[in-house]
């Protein structure tokens, strides 16, 4: 897989993963997608060159 094949994929399931975080109706399972979105965006930042940002831009 080439880095932008690794970027390209990181980014959709780090949006896909926050999607699903914010629509589910299960506390637990939200944590989890969020967490998983969270882990793929630091992989994205990471292959991208540039620091992960220290909070997320939103709390809930």
């Amino acid at each position: 897989m080439s880095n932008q094949d690794l970027i390209a994929y990181h980014a959709t399931r780090s949006r896909k993963e926050l999607s699903l975080g914010l629509m589910s109706d299960n506390m637990a399972a939200a944590r989890s997608h969020l967490k998983l979105s969270s882990l793929h965006y630091a992989r994205l930042c990471e292959l991208e060159g540039r620091p992960p940002r220290a909070r997320p831009p939103f709390v809930l």
